[in-house]
């Protein structure tokens, strides 16, 4: 698959935003479900901009517009919405990473450019804010940190490991004493890149965007991975 196709599939974050025509004349009917999505949509934005800390569960439900008790009906606690924040944001990608790495046919360079091209797509949209989220709140919130590792985090890693052992089987990498250890070597500049824009980057004279750090970063990981 074409690296900016993926990033593309990505960025769209596993929500069909077509509408058919008759459907949106009739009146829709919400399901419960569709209801704890958008919550967890609503607090993803305010969480992200705000803190969470600053952010009132009554905010929430204004910003879903939804009553000011729906929110506590569907979470049993603002932690407990913090993690459905972070599925919401996560789950979709990560799934669609899975089945692309899967269904993938080309090289195992080229898998890498696509999984870092879909990483970047996620960590361009407002959901990309949740990394800095996660990392400020984990020592405030160890449940939530707990679970993001355990539910995401490895599952994220697991690709990663996955194309790097791709890619020594075939020899297009050179072998690799630890595939866990560099998978990490080599996601961790990824997440903290994100959180670096969010933060410093603005105050930051280098200005250094996007295309310049993906571009140095895949020069140096391949020709650290090439035999």
């Amino acid at each position: 698959m074409n690296p900016a196709r993926f990033a593309l599939t990505w960025r769209c974050m596993g929500t069909d935003q077509s509408v058919n025509t008759e459907s949106a004349k009739a009146p829709r009917v919400r399901r419960p479900e569709d209801r704890a999505s958008e919550i967890a949509r609503a607090a993803l934005e305010l969480f992200v901009t705000r803190g969470f800390a600053a952010t009132k569960l009554d905010d929430v439900a204004r910003a879903a517009a939804v009553s000011k008790g729906l929110p506590y009906l569907y979470f049993k606690s603002k932690e407990e919405l913090f993690k459905a924040v972070i599925a919401e944001a996560i789950s979709g990608p990560l799934a669609r990473a899975n089945d692309v790495v899967e269904r993938f046919e080309g090289t195992s360079e080229e898998l890498l450019r696509t999984l870092v091209a879909g990483f970047r797509a996620f960590e361009e949209t407002p959901a990309g804010g949740v990394v800095k989220l996660i990392l400020a709140e984990a020592g405030n919130f160890p449940d939530v940190a707990d679970f993001y590792c355990t539910d995401f985090d490895v599952r994220g890693r697991d690709l990663f490991i996955r194309t790097l052992r791709r890619g020594v089987a075939s020899g297009e990498f050179r072998p690799l004493a630890d595939l866990e250890a560099t998978a990490i070597v080599i996601l961790q500049p990824l997440a903290m890149f994100s959180v670096w824009k969010r933060s410093l980057a603005p105050f930051d004279p280098s200005k250094v965007d996007g295309d310049r750090f993906y571009t140095a970063y895949l020069d140096f990981v391949l020709k650290g991975l090439r035999p």
